[in-house]
């Protein structure tokens, strides 16, 4: 006859659970940073989904004709509770590379953040220009 084994109570039942090694938890969370490329009225704009950042995250820049796009954000937020058992720091990093098309006017780029989207225009030129610049996120 098979013996069942004895009930535990739903506090330890839980802890045991938190602490276990499943391997779903215990990884880091990976974000993919989606992106959607949209050529119109001679422009291209970039749309970056990159939620959790502000404008001051971004660096952006254009050199040797590849738009660089990265960020880096960390949760720095001091808290006075004590006896954590588990506690995550949150730190989240975003970096895509686009080789630019011939004709893009680099002196001319703009980006601005919104609601956890980051959204770049870039104008045709007429001319081409290749040149590095940063560009300042709105």
């Amino acid at each position: 006859m098979k013996t069942l084994a004895p009930k535990q109570s739903p506090v330890k039942l839980l802890t045991e659970e938190f602490w276990s090694k499943n391997e779903i938890l215990n990884q880091p969370a990976k974000i993919e940073h989606s992106v959607n490329i949209i050529d119109k009225n001679g422009n291209y704009k970039i749309q970056v989904n990159a939620p959790g950042f502000k404008k001051e995250d971004f660096k952006i820049r254009v050199e040797n004709g590849v738009l660089k796009i990265q960020a880096y954000t960390t949760d720095n937020k001091e808290e006075i509770k004590k006896n954590y058992v588990r506690k995550e720091f949150l730190t989240s990093s975003l970096a895509r590379n686009f080789r630019l098309p011939e004709g893009i006017d680099v002196s001319n780029i703009k980006a601005r953040y919104k609601n956890g989207r980051l959204y770049i225009k870039m104008g045709k030129a007429n001319t081409v220009k290749q040149t590095n610049k940063k560009v300042k996120v709105q």
